[in-house]
């Protein structure tokens, strides 16, 4: 039986609550049932092409210059969406190889050549940071704790979102993170203070992202990128997940939008690569979203398991290396990541229990403007991909 969060906080919190918390768990209670009983009892109406031509149509009524692809992995079959159009210039609907910023959904990568590198015993997870660091930076504590690779990898480090100093390396904040360095980096480790004890709490992080992407490019003398390349696109053939676009792949980059529509820049990353400067298309999303269904306990599939093991317990599921997992109705456990940058939102989600998976991709962004419609429409697909067919 699934137990609600909020009587999670309950049964921690004590007798120190008040009857009115108690009143709203029950309410919650209530609905939480009626929930399972009604998704339990969705029927299969074959219409779920339907649906998401109507979740397309809706997102860009309000964004005429939108592109938006909708990719689905279900029954052991692809099916991709394309609405608006890929740009000015290219007016055709967006497809499978349109490609798009995926901002922190970059974070799943980072954390796959994480678990590849200690699956190959290059790093331990419980390594702390000061192994890889150079001599002469400081590693931050908290009560005498260091931060581990694992923390950085469950945003347990303490590490605030971003680096105090980010503000003062930025000479175009339409590219916030295009010139804060490795020795920024250092400069700011130097001074940090840690927000809690490391492995205490989970709070999202940028910054232990970025520092995390440089310290597997200290240990093997390699780029971020390459370790992308080397340890998860090769392998999984996926041929446009990248930072450098080759000529030809520019041309499929749809522009991205700001939330009046405007054409932003696209985002360039130096020492926080590893948090958010991957480009893809949603064939390649799709096809490393298969790959993390597979259960194969052997080679690259190895890795990806390890990765969806929870390695930090929170009231509604966990943290795995760098999926976010909640635990759903009906026993349903959800494993995804969203990202935004200044001119694009992404989803990647899958249920391994129903083998679905669902890739999203907007060039409608700004990362801070709040706008979640992206991953309402992900979740909305992930919870009736495992009840209603395309066709």
């Amino acid at each position: 039986m699934r137990i609600h969060p909020l009587l999670k906080l309950i049964l921690l919190a004590g007798s120190g609550l008040v009857f009115v918390v108690v009143a709203v768990f029950v309410a919650l209670w209530i609905y939480d049932l009626h929930t399972q009983h009604a998704y339990a009892a969705m029927p299969n109406t074959h219409n779920l092409k339907e649906q998401i031509n109507e979740m397309g149509a809706g997102y860009l009524a309000n964004r005429p210059e939108g592109a938006l692809v909708v990719a689905i992995y279900q029954n052991g079959k692809q099916s991709f969406h394309g609405f608006g159009k890929i740009s000015d210039a290219n007016t055709n609907p967006p497809d499978a190889q349109t490609i798009f910023e995926i901002g922190s959904v970059t974070k799943i990568f980072t954390a796959a050549v994480l678990a590849q590198m200690a699956n190959d015993q290059v790093v331990k997870l419980d390594d702390p940071i000061s192994l890889y660091l150079p001599k002469d930076v400081v590693s931050p504590k908290k009560n005498g704790r260091e931060i581990t690779l694992e923390n950085l990898a469950t945003h347990t480090s303490g590490l605030p979102r971003l680096p105090n100093n980010l503000d003062a390396t930025i000479k175009d904040q339409k590219k916030p993170y295009a010139n804060y360095t490795t020795q920024d980096l250092y400069h700011s480790l130097a001074t940090v203070e840690l927000k809690n004890e490391p492995g205490e709490k989970s709070d999202y992080s940028n910054y232990g992202y970025g520092l995390l992407g440089t310290i597997l490019e200290l240990k093997t003398g390699k780029s971020y990128g390459t370790l992308v390349q080397e340890n998860v696109c090769g392998t999984l053939g996926l041929q446009n997940t990248t930072i450098q676009l080759s000529a030809q792949q520019k041309e499929r980059l749809t522009p991205g939008h700001n939330p009046k529509g405007g054409i932003v820049p696209n985002w360039d990353f130096d020492a926080l690569a590893g948090c958010g400067a991957i480009r893809a298309d949603a064939g390649d999303l799709l096809k490393f979203v298969e790959a993390n269904l597979n259960r194969t306990n052997s080679g690259i599939y190895k890795v990806l398991n390890e990765t969806q093991k929870i390695h930090f317990k929170t009231f509604t599921g966990g943290i795995g290396l760098g999926w976010q997992i909640e635990e759903e109705i009906e026993g349903m456990t959800l494993y995804w990541h969203n990202g935004g940058t200044g001119g694009y939102r992404s989803f990647v989600g899958f249920d391994k229990q129903n083998q679905i998976g669902v890739v999203i991709l907007s060039n409608y962004g700004d990362a801070m403007a709040g706008d979640s419609s992206v991953d309402q429409m992900g979740m909305k697909l992930l919870k009736i991909g495992s009840k209603i067919s395309l066709e």
